[in-house]
């Protein structure tokens, strides 16, 4: 079946596109969606890097008000769908009910197959650990690092980290209840990963100047839309009403030839 992957360079996206393959798709596109500026929760600059490592076309959408996001996404897949034969939208969404909802309705209207790979309900509550899917990950072989966390949850020493399996064994003792603890996928926000290799990339992406920088993102108080587009599932979840940022502002990444096997 030939399908679009949403795509901002991290890990949930990258698993969502290894998988599709594996499973026999065909991935026209890669599409990301920029809906706040700057755009900290990843690098846009690494991104495209990442769309070229894997030589598949990004297909990239500026959506800065939240009004309109819902309906430029549309158009966007629309217009895939009519020109280019896309049957099926895969998504790295792991527990954004919101999120999954909005996709369903798309493709319902657009009969397009809407794939989550990563999906983890029926409800697996209180498992914000969720092994089965930091396995599944992990598995792929891809190396990413942590680009930007939220400093209620992680501090500052976890940006640069490497997402790997002592990693994600550190981060155990931190999972707890939304709004106290952290879900170990990152799936609310708690931190932002960046895929710089996998055994799928044609070249490996290096990060070759950046600086650390922070920023408070989120819904203001009495706003009912939110700020900068913050999600309902979050508040409904009993998330703070924002988050107080440090990333990865990169400057410079290339792309460079592969000299090593890429492992888990």
């Amino acid at each position: 079946m030939k399908a679009i992957v949403t795509w901002s360079g991290g890990k949930d996206g990258y698993t969502a596109y290894h998988k599709a393959t594996e499973q026999g798709h065909e991935v026209a596109y890669l599409l990301t969606i920029v809906y706040v500026e700057p755009y900290f929760f990843h690098s846009l600059r690494v991104a495209e890097l990442g769309s070229k490592a894997l030589e598949i076309p990004q297909l990239r959408i500026e959506s800065k008000d939240p009004k309109n996001m819902y309906q430029d996404i549309f158009e966007a897949l629309s217009r895939v769908k009519k020109e280019e034969g896309v049957e099926a939208l895969v998504t790295g969404d792991v527990d954004a009910a919101d999120h999954k909802r909005a996709w369903d309705d798309m493709c319902s209207k657009l009969g397009m197959k809407l794939i989550t790979p990563l999906w983890d309900l029926p409800p697996y509550s209180g498992n914000r650990y969720r092994e089965r899917i930091l396995n599944m990950e992990l598995s792929t072989g891809m190396k990413a690092i942590i680009n930007c966390v939220d400093q209620k949850y992680l501090g500052e020493e976890w940006v640069g980290r490497i997402f790997d399996r002592a990693c994600v064994q550190e981060m155990k003792a931190l999972v707890g209840p939304p709004g106290v603890g952290i879900d170990a996928t990152g799936e609310f926000g708690e931190f932002h990963t960046t895929v710089l290799d996998s055994p799928l990339f044609k070249k490996s992406i290096e990060i070759t100047k950046f600086s650390k920088k922070k920023t408070v993102w989120g819904r203001r108080e009495g706003d009912p839309r939110g700020a900068r587009g913050l999600g309902d599932a979050q508040i409904r979840m009993g998330l703070p009403p924002s988050g107080n940022f440090v990333y990865m502002d990169i400057e410079e990444a290339v792309l460079k030839p592969k000299n090593r096997k890429t492992t888990p």
